[in-house]
């Protein structure tokens, strides 16, 4: 948890820096996106607290840089999906509330519920294939239409 608020600390500072700052070096720019990916990811619904075990399983992405390749728009829905995931396919989410730790076990399990995951998942950014894919209207000759006669 240490580490969550030191880096949320460290975007902070660095976000207010690089509103002054014209040229940011590769480094600055990687701590900066980071950081926009974690404010997004702490966020939550009005009145609608995560649970534990949920909040758990998100911060743990997050730290294992599972977030880092995707687009700051689609964080909540990646979370939200990953968690969904978890509750449908595995028993992890299960086993944190039940032992209150996060055991190798249940590590090894994240890792690998997330590399499936992870090939599911489908972003919705401009550059994402789906819904974007190029199309051409059909012809009149290319639609063929039944008639249904009554009698």
């Amino acid at each position: 948890m240490a580490t969550l608020k030191l880096d949320l600390a460290q975007y902070r500072d660095m976000q207010s820096f690089a509103m002054f700052a014209s040229d940011l070096d590769a480094a600055t720019r990687k701590q900066l996106t980071r950081g926009e990916r974690q404010t997004e990811l702490l966020k939550q619904p009005q009145y609608t607290p995560y649970r534990v075990e949920d909040q758990v399983a998100s911060i743990w992405a997050y730290a294992q840089g599972h977030l880092d390749d995707i687009e700051t728009a689609d964080v909540n829905r990646f979370e939200t999906e990953w968690i969904d995931y978890l509750k449908r396919k595995t028993s992890v989410l299960t086993n944190i509330a039940a032992t209150g730790k996060l055991e190798d076990d249940t590590v090894a399990a994240l890792k690998s519920g997330m590399e499936e995951f992870k090939r599911q998942f489908q972003a919705e950014g401009k550059d994402s294939l789906v819904g974007n894919e190029e199309t051409e209207a059909l012809s009149d000759q290319d639609i063929d239409q039944e008639e249904i006669k009554t009698s």
